[in-house]
């Protein structure tokens, strides 16, 4: 694929970012009070968990710029976002690759451009932690072997949603062939640790904080929007069938990437919000892809050198 048509896709993907989501967390005062001031509260330690611990983003933006200023705060998000797209998009192709042929991958790229604008379009935040956790998905399912590479990616995961467990679960399966040698193991402990040991440090030295909703709050939300909620997983639902027939004729590696990818959709589902699911959704679609865009010989790609 080449370079051109990457950089193309990233400014295509800002373009729509700006387009979909400025308009979004200008129009109202709720509108800047979840974007704007939600950044502000992380600051200052007095955000709603979860964003109380997502600190990241929040800590490195205002380095340059102040959630007051609007268009300075947007300028950092965008650029964060930006290098975002740039890590993810060749992450994905290089990964579909070893699945599949130039062509095949390059439409798994599309696709991944595709659901990143989708995902825009409703309930999208401002905070770029989102496509933070996806480019750090992507790049640990090619840099893995790079442990020390992986580790930084971590804590740097780790910081940025608690979610970053993914990157743990990523690697031990990609050296679940290896498990019986103490490397991989202690390894993967380490890995496991400092996620842990991130994540306790952050709720212990911010302290408790009021979840934004809770389950019945999420719950009652849910069903109040209902009918987006609907429509976005409807819309959605082809990517799955296709994963889910792409999953019964691939090797047990991938088969693997499908399980997490599961578990990891179905607490997003039971947590979070219908409405917001194609944002949520979006870091297993990495996981799902060789799914969808493999070739039949799929069953000769087993290596990952």
């Amino acid at each position: 694929m080449k370079l051109r048509v990457m950089i193309f896709l990233v400014c295509v993907t800002c373009v729509s970012f700006v387009c979909l989501v400025l308009p979004a967390c200008n129009s109202s005062l709720a509108g800047i009070a979840a974007c704007y001031q939600n950044d502000q509260a992380i600051i200052n330690h007095t955000a709603e968990a979860p964003y109380q611990y997502r600190i990241l983003a929040p800590y490195v933006m205002s380095l340059v710029a102040s959630p007051a200023n609007y268009g300075a705060w947007f300028g950092m998000v965008l650029l964060i976002n930006l290098v975002c797209f740039a890590v993810i998009y060749p992450s994905v192709y290089t990964w579909l690759c070893r699945w599949g042929s130039d062509k095949t991958a390059a439409g798994g790229v599309f696709l991944m451009t595709l659901l990143l604008i989708f995902s825009f379009v409703h309930q999208y935040p401002l905070s770029p932690n989102s496509n933070i956790e996806l480019a750090l998905i992507c790049a640990t399912l090619i840099q893995w072997k790079r442990y020390w590479l992986v580790v930084i990616m971590v804590i740097v995961a780790s910081l940025n949603r608690e979610t970053g467990v993914l990157l743990v679960a990523i690697y031990a399966l990609l050296t679940v062939t290896n498990l019986r040698q103490p490397t991989p193991l202690v390894r993967v402990a380490i890995l496991g640790a400092l996620w842990a040991g991130i994540s306790a440090t952050l709720h212990i030295t911010l302290g408790a904080a009021p979840h934004i909703l809770g389950f019945m709050g999420t719950l009652q939300a849910n069903f109040s929007d209902l009918v987006s909620g609907l429509i976005i997983n409807a819309l959605l639902l082809p990517l799955w069938i296709l994963a889910l027939i792409g999953y019964l004729k691939s090797p047990m590696l991938l088969k693997r990437f499908g399980w997490l990818a599961l578990a990891y959709l179905f607490s997003v589902f039971v947590g979070g919000l219908w409405g917001e699911m194609a944002r949520l959704s979006l870091p297993a679609i990495p996981l799902i892809l060789p799914f969808v865009v493999a070739e039949k010989p799929i069953q000769d790609k087993l290596g990952l050198s």
